[in-house]
């Protein structure tokens, strides 16, 4: 879910980021900041899912012992 929400957050800043059109500069100052906590969040969502699996093949090589 977090994930989800860190993949729009970025790629729709993105997409205003690169609009061909001259947006003013208050919300391309948005559309940054949102680039940057959808990139974080992303990555917070993405290394706790890496987190949680190594966990479960360590609880599942404890097990088989």
């Amino acid at each position: 879910m977090l994930r989800t929400v860190g993949i729009s957050l970025a790629s729709g800043g993105a997409a205003l980021l690169a609009a061909p059109v001259a947006l003013p500069a208050v919300l391309l100052s948005i559309a940054g900041y949102a680039v940057v906590a959808g990139s974080v969040a992303t990555a917070v969502s993405q290394a706790v899912v890496a987190d949680g699996l190594a966990e479960a093949k360590s609880k599942e090589a404890d097990a088989q012992q």
